[in-house]
């Protein structure tokens, strides 16, 4: 394996934890929130479909990529579905592969507002190939030469209340913090650990043709500090937009995206701001298709038009 994959791996392995970066990273969470959030599953007047493609620190030798298919469908009476397929390669010698499944359910507060509750249940395989690492310390048991892979079950959960042309809710990944079992770690680190979200946006209408989005997310865990994406987007004509981001001590994020017919498509471009020594760039695209239907829940109480303030935006 490529030596800079290897010190990624021997600096995670070496913390005696395996949560490094256990949940998927995505600059995109203001065109595909239901990524973020399962309860944002059934919230649009149709089926939403989307593909996505991370190359993270672009340019470093056996850098990270991550693969992802999502889907969720409006049914009657406030149900919502969906679905994740992903594979997401931590740099070579780590990655994992799952399958979401989304219900969800969202409740009229009033002729404007709604709340909406969702749970995903996850089936995840974590693979670490030590067949060909390259290392400083022979000897270190705590990397094992082998491969090893481990398959679990664990739930995810969210809740998020929404309007017209606002949305603000919270999300809770690896509720169960299943076991991985992999040899080398201890065992209370030897898991994955819970995920918080928090997100909000707001949509601003400046004149019939152009409008600004602010959208944020922040992202904690139990064993590490607070990650903050903070991200302002301009739509116009509802077809198009242009916007920019920041993680602090991360990346800076430049966005530009459009909407054609049933199909979207939008590209974020990472550029590294903090410590890291690996690459400055990132890049990451997205497609997405939508499919009325007439018998949906309402997405946006009141509007009577598609999702403005989350997947797609219209006139």
């Amino acid at each position: 394996m490529r030596q800079g994959t290897a010190l990624m791996v021997a600096l995670l392995m070496a913390t005696g934890s395996v949560w490094g970066q256990q949940q998927l990273r995505r600059s995109q969470f203001v065109t595909n929130t239901y990524l973020a959030n399962p309860a944002v599953a059934g919230t649009e007047t149709g089926t939403v479909l989307s593909s996505t493609y991370r190359h993270q620190w672009a340019g470093f030798d056996g850098a990270p990529t991550t693969v992802l298919l999502s889907g969720h469908q409006a049914l009657p009476n406030g149900l919502g579905a969906g679905f994740v397929m992903y594979n997401d390669d931590m740099g070579g010698a780590i990655r994992q592969t799952g399958l979401e499944l989304t219900g969800a359910y969202s409740i009229l507060l009033n002729n404007q507002d709604a709340v909406s509750f969702g749970l995903s249940m996850k089936g995840n395989q974590f693979v670490f190939d030590g067949t060909d690492l390259q290392v400083w310390d022979t000897g270190d048991e705590s990397l094992p030469t082998t491969i090893e892979s481990t398959f679990g079950i664990d739930f995810n959960a969210g809740m998020m209340v929404y309007g017209k042309d606002y949305y603000f809710g919270l999300s809770v990944f690896n509720l169960l913090q299943d076991k991985l079992k992999l040899s080398g770690v201890d065992t209370d680190a030897n898991r994955m650990v819970r995920h918080y979200h928090f997100m909000g946006s707001y949509l601003y209408k400046v004149n019939r043709q152009i409008a600004l989005q602010p959208s944020a997310l922040l992202r904690m865990t139990e064993t590490t500090p607070g990650q903050l994406d903070i991200h302002v987007r301009a739509i116009f004509n509802g077809t198009t937009w242009v916007g920019m981001g920041l993680r602090p001590q991360d990346a800076f994020v430049l966005a530009s995206g459009l909407n054609y017919g049933a199909f979207t498509f939008a590209y974020n471009y990472d550029i590294s701001v903090g410590d890291n020594l690996l690459s400055a760039h990132s890049h990451e695209l997205s497609f997405g298709y939508f499919l009325p239907l007439r018998s949906a829940f309402r997405s946006r109480p009141g509007s009577g038009k598609r999702a403005r303030s989350t997947d797609r935006i219209l006139k």
